[in-house]
């Protein structure tokens, strides 16, 4: 990663970004709980359909999602309405992981140095998750399958982004820990 980055890598804007990005899903898991209670039991495209976070499906598919948007009813609205604050979330979670990684491989050579670069990873899979399920709810009843797919793939991108994050954060504490521990 470029130097002049490493600047924004400190402790107290990690936490300000952690605290940031918890705040909004602990935001954006209410407004899912609530949801998922008004549609009778039918939860967020965000989430696969779970009811929040805790419940949120792994894998899904295109056929899911046009199962769920039928199932919403009159609340196809509020859904289209829910994305916008979800719009905010992916920019906490961003922040969260690429400025712990930044601070985590601010003293790496070689390909560590672009492990920051998964946080974008997962930016990507969330915008265009919430760009696909806006288009596909704007546009129902009509069905848009290569969006469905796209969805798909994008929700798909996200987990195994924010797995690859949670990783590579736990892997550099480990190594900075061990690495303390023996200097």
């Amino acid at each position: 990663m470029p130097k002049f980055l490493h600047k924004f890598a400190q402790p107290r804007l990690i936490w300000w970004a952690f605290g940031l990005a918890m705040g909004l899903l602990i935001v954006s898991n209410v407004l899912a709980t609530m949801f998922h209670s008004w549609t009778g039991g039918y939860g967020l495209l965000d989430l696969g359909g779970g009811a929040n976070a805790f419940s949120a499906k792994t894998s899904v598919t295109p056929n899911l999602a046009y199962e769920l948007i039928s199932n919403y009813g009159d609340q196809r609205s509020s859904h289209l309405w829910l994305i916008l604050p979800d719009m905010l979330l992916p920019i906490g979670v961003w922040l969260f992981f690429g400025l712990t990684l930044l601070w985590l491989t601010r003293e790496q050579a070689g390909w560590q140095r672009w492990l920051p670069s998964l946080a974008s990873l997962y930016l990507l899979g969330d915008y265009s998750e919430n760009i696909c399920e806006a288009l596909m709810l704007s546009q129902y009843p009509n069905q848009l399958p290569s969006v469905a797919s796209l969805w798909a793939w994008s929700f798909m991108l996200k987990n195994l982004s924010i797995g690859l994050n949670s990783i590579a954060i736990l892997l550099l504490l480990g190594w900075h820990w061990r690495r303390k521990q023996q200097g």
